[in-house]
């Protein structure tokens, strides 16, 4: 039977989707014993706006490789708690762009010490080379199935992440 060949040990599939599982459920543990009232999904929202002010909403729904029906509901969860804005664009007003409040800085602030916590627990006993080349292996994974770079990497590396679609 075919099943038997499917190995979760040997599946980059799978260790790639449990992994990141994982980390996503310890740095939501994290903000609940912290008091953040955002969601790990809200706070990736607000990850690349806290580097780009001003991104279209469809940018980071690219950027984070989900549907706009997504991003409106995370967009919308994060206006109610005044962690960002959304304004129509001057040249095409239904082009909407995402600003980051004070109040949306403040909680990056907070939760990037949070998030580095979670990290050195990840990194916990993994040699620097290790991990240097495991982070390479898995960007040149998505690089294969996207067919280009992956756009969140340019974002975060204060690449122009601002295209003008949405």
């Amino acid at each position: 039977m075919k099943t038997d060949m499917l190995k979760a040990r040997d599946s980059l599939g799978y260790l790639s989707y449990k992994t990141s599982r994982v980390i996503s459920n310890a740095l939501a543990a994290k903000f609940a014993e912290n008091g953040i009232n955002v969601t790990v999904e809200q706070w990736r929202v607000l990850m690349p706006l806290s580097k780009v002010d001003g991104l279209p909403q469809g940018r980071i729904g690219e950027v984070l490789m989900q549907e706009k029906t997504g991003i409106s509901r995370l967009v919308a969860g994060l206006e109610r708690h005044g962690y960002v804005r959304r304004e129509s664009d001057p040249q095409d007003r239904r082009l909407k762009r995402l600003f980051i409040t004070d109040a949306g800085r403040e909680l990056v602030e907070r939760t990037i010490v949070l998030m580095h916590e979670v990290n050195d627990v990840v990194e916990q006993g993994i040699a620097p080379e290790r991990l240097a080349s495991a982070k390479e292996v898995m960007h040149k994974v998505l690089e294969n199935l996207l067919g280009h770079p992956d756009p969140a990497v340019a974002c975060s590396q204060e690449q122009p992440c601002d295209k003008e679609d949405d």
